[in-house]
Order: structure tokens, then C-alpha cells, then sequence
């Protein structure tokens, strides 16, 4: 049997070499998809958690007060810790030389170089306690002096000198300019009660949980890769969720992957039926045809894999390369391929090879011999094979539709994402029958104005539904992937602010430790780059003698101010967040008894979405209490500033807080905004990159299955030759055949490509947020045209094959 199968394998590599295409180019995008995912994770989790790469396990002080100097020793002393840094870090007042001051933070330096994350960009490193670096954007030199303070004013102002520069690129405190590194011990006199600490560990850690919790139960001990996690979900949201959806491309790849290789492998065998018909009429039995088929896909299936992981991986490099030289607002990394990828490309190329094959085999040896020499076309799909392939088409499209709706309703791209597979892979199965009735009613209207040779067309297309649909599923594949990906990418753009502003509603906080005098939020107004702000107090009051805390707002100004489709409080009003009202049992639009200091005053309840503050508005808040203090300022920054913009405004914002309201503390969201937007549009760059891979598997399926076709048409063929039909007819007969196909199947493409795409972005983004205005229907329409267009063009060689063959050879087989 090995002898027959690299036999047969030598007798049919010229066949095979279209079946070496569809497997290698299939491995390919899938490789590209896992490899270009764990290459944006990594540099997600690089660019906002460095310090923990490499690093074993970390404490933080999970609101402990307890100096962790002893602990560090203790930790220091365990037996298989190889070495250790304690990090501490907290905010200081920063004073340039010219007098600009305002709020930044100062971050320790690792002692030991091995858990030192800070790259040096320029200058050295700090030697002393006057010495300090700056990061790369904060437009300080090395040379320059500055002044250090606590943000309490404890103890006197350090007067220190930059020595080095950072590089912060792609790092979320690139956004602030005024955080400084140094070593330790300044650090933690700069920031006095308020340092914050963490110690991280590398080398076998076992025994840390233990020392800490006799020594500082409050401590949290965690392994760096989560503490890492945290990190990144801290700038950019569940990082995991990011994750989840370059899964789901990796997952859709599969199954395109799978439905390619079989699609191009059937239509091979079927080429062959002749061949594999004349072998059992010789006495080879059919399970050893099956098995001769089988050990022949291997061979192709495992080659090809080898090949497509290498391809994938290369054109992964590729994408990176070019993302890298097109300056993303990612940095990415360097290539990230885990065994896992290499082993998941080898296994489905040789399994889902062989799996193909088996299926096309197992048809073909079930019919007899003699019957096995007819054209496959002319044989009729078995009724049960045609009744369950109904069944399973039927059960896949109502589960999967069931699933992509639930998906929809809840915002849940994990379900959404096998609805979606579902519903693609049944309507691949209904399209032995979807497919035909649509390209044969579509061929039928033509011939009316084409002439013997489109009425021939059209009917050639219906009289075969088996080579049709084979025909046409490889367009369907690669152009439903093609417009799901473009439908998806164009919706999640014009949805993905709106979610931003509703998570981030406010761009930056200015709270400061005494009252603010009215008017205060003029002075941050009329810098370049702030659009609007309002001014914010808190106060408490009782409900159902449940007492809580409220913030007082004027809705006017705050309503220019905030992001987000805040429900804000008229006078008169109270809003209240829903679950903060089901505890209170009070509900929309019911007037309830309010009491404050000063008295009780009946309010009306407005109940908004969960994680919305309450609010009221100042006015009526200064009614209830004694006396109001305004703490807090709401600033609105003007959109599209770049991350250069971003530093200047941000640093002008500290400098006015330091200077008018001592001890002020400037927060905000900005950085987590402008690092959610970045990952965002690097997705969106890297989903671009497999769209192009998408589209060559949808012309090498095309081309592949258009030249079986031709192979197995060549009696076909031959007869219409004699019977008169010139060479160019035979061009025309199946440029037109394609055209047909091409286009109906690319127009079917589109359609569900739509449904998919749109519900995937409604699944990761929330319906609310779905712009159907956003669909790109000028792209649509270009993949409906390219698509016919590329049937037509993988037709054209084929069909001059067909057309040089005289009928006398074709007649002979």
C-alpha cells in the first residue's frame, strides 16, 4: 500500500498542486491569526505592564499601612528567590526652573538590573539623590534642574538634576510630563504618607504567601503575569475581552480554513473518479482505495501544513514590519510564535487534509466500479446524503441564528462568535441547494439576451448543482469572510466612541483639598485645548433612612462638559444609579422625601443606568446641607489631540492646580482613553492585514475549483465541439458559466457577510452602539464586482485549456 500511495502520488502531482495551494494558503491565515493576536497581547501587555515581564510573583500593599521594609527582608532571605525590587512611587509637586509647577509622580529604579524595566534612552543612570530622569516626552533635556516637593508640603522642596531620559514609547505615561524616576530612597521622602509600594520577585517564590501573610495580611500576593493583566485592564478594559475577539478571527479562520481545503479536495477526487474506478475493476478493493486516498492526503495535507505555517508565520513578519515603518499607534513587539501555533498549523492542515479526502473517497467508492466510469456529475446525490445534509444545514442555521441573536441581546461576543460559525457553516451545507436555484434563476434571465451560448450557460449551471456549488463556494467562502471583516471594521469605528465616552465620561478631574471659590473653573477653560468644565460638589443626604453621598451638579454646564448621555438632575430632581434605587425601593418618576441637615423636601426620583454616579443639582444640594463646598472640577478636552497635544494640555492643567489651589490632585481617564484608542486602531490595522489574506484564499479556491471543473467537463466538452460549437464558444461558454456563478455567489457573500459582520460589532460593542449608516456600501459593492470579476478572470485559463483540447483527445479521456 505505500508503494501505491507515492505511486499515485508521483502519477498526481500536477493535481495536487492545487490542493498544495488551498491547504498552504489556508494554514497560512490561520497561523497569521494567532500569530499576529499573541503579537498584539503581548505588546498590549509590554507597552502598559513592562515591569513585570520575566517577574515571578508580586506583593502589593492591598491597602496595608505597614512599612514593607521588613518584609522585603524576609522575602529577600527565602530560599530560592533569586532576586527581588522594591518599588515605591507616589505623587510630588514638580517645579521647573522657570517656576511651572504642578502635580506629577515619582517612580522608583530597580537596584538590580534584572528587574530594572526603565530603557535608558539617553544619558545614565542616577547616582545619587539629586539625580533624577525624565521621560522621553516630557520636553526636558539632560542638564536641566527642577524642584521636588511633597503634595502636603511636609518637608522642604529637594533641587534635583535630570541625567537621563526614559523611553516611554507607546507606554500611557508618555501622556504625563511630569513623572520622574529615581532611586528609592528619594522617592520615598519625596512622597512621604502617600508612597505606594509593591514588591516583585523572580526565581521560585513558593514559600511568599506564607511570610506574607504572618507578616502583612493585608498584603496581596499574585504571579506577575496577573498582576501584569491587571495592569493592562486597568488602561485599556478586560484585556481578556481583546483577546476573546482575535480568538474569534482565529476561529473563523479555521472553519473557512476547513471548508476550503475539503471544498478543493472533493473536486479533486472527483477529477479522479475515473482513475479510482479503474483500480476496483482490477481488483483493488475499495477499502483500499480509501486507504491509498487517505495516506495520499497526508502526505499532501502534512507538506502543505509545513509550508503554510512557515507562510503564515512570514507574513505575519510582514504585517509587523509594515505596521512598524507606517508607525502604528501601537508599538508592536517583536514577533510572538508559541508552539501551540506551529502545532495547531501542522495538525489542521494534515488532519483536515485527510478528513477531506476520506469524505470524497468514501462517495466515490460507494458507488460500483462500472457506474464509477460515468462523469461524477451524472451521478445523483444519495437521498439520505441529500436528506441529511438538509438536516444538519437546517439545525446549524436555526441554532446558529438563535445564538447570534442571544449574542446580540447581551453583548456577548463568546456567544455571538459560535452563532456566527453556526449560521456560516449551515448555509454553507443549504448551499447545494440555495446556491443553484439562485445562480440557474439568475442565468435564465440573461439568456434572454445572450444569445444559444448564454441560454446553454444557464443551463449547464442548473442541470449540474453539485459542480456549481462547488464552484461557487470557494467565491462564498473568501468573499463572506472579506465582507463580514470590511462591515465589521467600518461599524466598530463609528461605534467604538460613543462606547469610549460612555465608560470615560469624564477627560480629567481637578479635586483639591480645600473649598474652591466660584469661578474657579475659568482658569482651566481658557487654556488652549480645554473646550468646556464644571464645577462639582459632594454632599449627603438620607433616604429611607439610608444615608449616602450625592454630587452636585449644574446640569447645563455639565452637560457640555461630560461625555457620556449622563441622565443629569434637573432642579427638583434626584438621580439616582438603578441598583442604588432598588435598595432604597423607590422607582423612575416616584416623588420621595428627601433629608438633609437643614430639613426634609420632597424630590422626584430619575433612576439611570448601573455604574452612573447620583447626582443632584447644586442648587438644591446647597438647600440640604449647611454649607456646600465645591472639591471638584469636571474638564472636557477638545477631541483629536495628539499625544504631544495631550502632554501640553495636561502639563498647562497641573501647572494652574499647583498654583491656585495648593495641595490639588489632577486624575482623569485621558490616558486610559487615548491607550484604548491606540490598541483599537492597531486591531483594526492588523484585522486589515488577514482581510488581504482572506481574499487570496477566495481567488485560489476560485481558481482551483474552476480548473477541476474544466478536468472533469473534458467529454463535456469534447461533445459540444463536434457537435459544433467553435473554440471561442467554448471560451465564451465558460467565461459565462463563472461570470454567473462568480457573481451570484459574491452577491450571497455580501448578504451574509452584512448580517455577520454587523451582529459581531453589536456583540463586542452593545446594539446601542451600532451605526448602521456606518456600513461601508460603496466597499460592498466594489467586493459584489471584484468578486465576479475574479471568477471571471480564474475562468479565462482554464477555459483556454479547454478550448486547445481537440474533441477526438477529450472524447478518449
Amino acid at each position: 500500500m505505500r508503494h501505491l500511495v507515492l505511486a499515485q502520488a508521483r502519477a498526481n502531482r500536477g493535481r495536487y498542486v492545487a490542493s498544495v495551494l488551498a491547504v498552504l494558503v489556508a494554514v497560512a491565515f490561520v497561523v497569521t491569526t494567532l500569530v499576529l493576536g499573541d503579537t498584539v497581547d503581548s505588546s498590549i501587555t509590554k507597552s502598559t505592564a513592562a515591569r513585570y515581564e520575566g517577574v515571578a510573583t508580586v506583593v502589593t500593599e492591598g491597602g496595608s499601612d505597614t512599612e514593607p521594609d521588613d518584609l522585603f527582608a524576609e522575602i529577600v532571605a527565602l530560599p530560592g528567590v533569586e532576586t527581588t525590587a522594591l518599588d515605591v512611587s507616589g505623587p510630588v509637586i514638580v517645579t521647573d526652573a522657570a517656576g511651572g509647577s504642578g502635580t506629577g509622580e515619582a517612580v522608583s529604579i530597580a537596584s538590580d538590573d534584572g528587574l530594572r524595566w526603565q530603557q535608558l534612552q539617553d544619558g545614565r543612570w542616577p547616582e545619587g539623590p539629586g539625580e533624577v530622569l525624565v521621560g522621553s516626552s516630557s520636553g526636558r533635556a539632560i542638564g536641566d534642574s527642577m524642584t521636588i516637593g511633597d503634595v502636603l508640603g511636609a518637608t522642604v522642596p529637594a533641587t534635583v538634576e535630570v541625567v537621563g531620559t526614559v523611553d516611554l514609547g507607546g507606554s500611557p505615561l508618555a501622556l504625563d510630563s511630569r513623572t520622574i524616576f529615581a532611586d528609592p530612597g528619594p522617592v520615598r521622602s519625596w512622597t512621604g504618607e502617600v508612597t505606594d509600594w509593591e514588591i516583585r520577585v523572580t526565581g521560585d517564590a513558593s514559600a511568599v504567601r506564607d511570610v506574607v501573610a504572618a507578616l502583612v495580611p493585608e498584603a496581596e500576593v499574585m504571579s506577575g503575569a496577573d498582576r501584569a493583566t491587571r495592569v493592562a485592564d486597568s488602561y485599556v478594559g478586560d484585556i481578556a475581552l481583546l483577546r476573546n475577539i482575535l480568538l474569534c478571527f482565529a476561529a473563523i479562520a479555521v472553519v473557512v480554513a476547513g471548508l476550503v481545503i475539503a471544498n478543493t479536495f472533493a473536486v479533486l477526487l472527483a477529477a479522479r473518479t475515473r482513475e479510482l474506478a479503474l483500480m476496483r475493476c482490477v481488483g483493488v478493493t475499495a477499502a483500499q482505495v480509501r486507504r491509498s486516498v487517505r495516506g495520499e492526503a497526508l502526505v499532501v495535507g502534512f507538506v502543505s501544513a509545513v509550508l503554510g505555517v512557515l507562510a503564515g508565520c512570514g507574513f505575519a513578519a510582514a504585517v509587523v514590519a509594515l505596521a512598524r515603518a507606517a508607525d502604528v499607534p501601537l508599538p508592536l513587539t517583536s514577533v510572538s510564535v508559541t508552539p501551540a501555533t506551529i502545532l495547531l498549523g501542522l495538525v489542521l492542515g494534515s488532519v483536515m487534509t485527510v478528513v477531506a479526502a476520506n469524505g470524497a473517497a468514501r462517495a466515490s467508492t460507494r458507488v460500483p466500479a462500472l457506474a464509477a466510469l460515468q462523469p461524477l456529475e451524472t451521478q445523483p446525490e444519495p437521498v439520505s446524503d441529500s436528506r441529511l445534509r438538509r438536516i444538519c444545514a437546517a439545525g446549524a442555521i436555526t441554532m446558529g441564528a438563535a445564538l447570534l441573536v442571544l449574542g446580540v441581546a447581551t453583548a456577548n461576543v463568546l456567544l455571538a462568535c459560535p452563532g456566527g460559525l453556526l449560521l456560516f457553516v449551515g448555509t454553507i451545507l443549504a448551499s447545494r441547494r440555495m446556491v443553484p436555484a439562485a445562480v440557474g434563476t439568475v442565468g435564465d434571465a440573461l439568456a434572454r439576451f445572450g444569445g444559444p451560448v448564454a441560454a446553454l450557460a444557464a443551463g449547464n449551471v442548473r442541470r449540474a448543482p453539485r459542480r456549481t456549488a462547488s464552484t461557487a463556494t470557494a467565491l462564498f467562502i473568501g468573499v463572506t469572510l472579506t465582507s463580514t471583516l470590511v462591515v465589521g471594521i467600518g461599524t466598530l469605528k463609528a461605534g467604538a466612541p460613543d462606547l469610549l465616552d460612555e465608560n470615560l465620561p469624564v477627560d480629567l478631574t481637578v479635586s483639591t483639598a480645600s473649598p474652591v471659590p466660584s469661578g474657579a473653573v475659568e482658569r482651566f477653560t481658557t487654556i488652549d485645548g480645554v473646550r468646556s468644565g464644571t464645577e462639582v460638589a459632594t454632599g449627603s443626604v438620607t433616604i429611607a433612612d439610608t444615608e449616602f453621598f450625592v454630587l452636585g451638579v449644574d446640569a447645563e454646564s455639565a452637560a457640555s462638559t461630560v461625555r457620556a448621555d449622563l441622565r443629569l438632575p434637573e432642579p427638583g430632581t434626584i438621580v439616582l444609579e438603578q441598583s442604588l434605587a432598588t435598595e432604597l425601593g423607590v422607582s423612575d418618576g416616584e416623588s420621595v422625601p428627601v433629608a438633609g441637615e437643614t430639613g426634609t423636601r420632597a424630590l422626584t426620583v430619575a433612576t439611570t443606568g448601573r455604574g452612573a454616579p447620583d447626582l443632584m443639582d447644586i442648587g438644591d444640594l446647597s438647600a440640604f446641607t449647611r454649607s456646600v463646598d465645591v472639591d471638584t472640577m469636571w474638564l472636557k478636552l477638545d477631541d483629536g489631540l495628539s499625544d504631544a497635544d495631550l502632554v501640553a494640555v495636561s502639563d498647562e492643567i497641573s501647572r494652574v492646580a499647583a498654583t491656585a489651589f495648593p495641595a490639588s490632585d489632577v486624575g482623569g481617564v485621558v490616558e486610559s482613553r487615548q491607550m484604548f484608542e491606540k490598541v483599537l486602531d492597531t486591531m483594526l490595522m492588523i484585522v486589515g492585514g488577514l482581510l488581504s489574506v482572506a481574499v487570496v484564499i477566495a481567488l485560489i479556491g476560485v481558481g482551483n475549483t474552476m480548473a477541476l471543473s474544466v478536468l472533469e467537463r473534458r467529454r463535456e466538452t469534447a461533445m459540444l465541439r463536434a457537435a459544433g460549437l467553435s473554440r471561442a464558444g467554448v471560451r465564451s461558454l465558460l467565461v459565462r458559466e463563472a461570470s454567473i456563478i462568480a457573481g451570484v455567489a459574491s452577491l450571497l457573500g455580501v448578504i451574509l457577510g452584512l448580517v455577520l459582520g454587523a451582529a459581531g460589532t453589536a456583540s463586542v460593542i452593545g446594539m446601542n452602539h451600532l451605526f448602521l449608516g456606518a456600513v461601508p456600501w460603496s466597499q460592498l459593492a466594489v467586493i459584489v464586482l471584484v468578486g465576479g470579476a475574479a471568477g471571471v478572470v480564474a475562468s479565462l485559463l482554464p477555459a483556454r485549456r479547454a478550448s486547445r483540447v481537440s474533441p477526438i483527445a477529450a472524447m478518449a479521456g
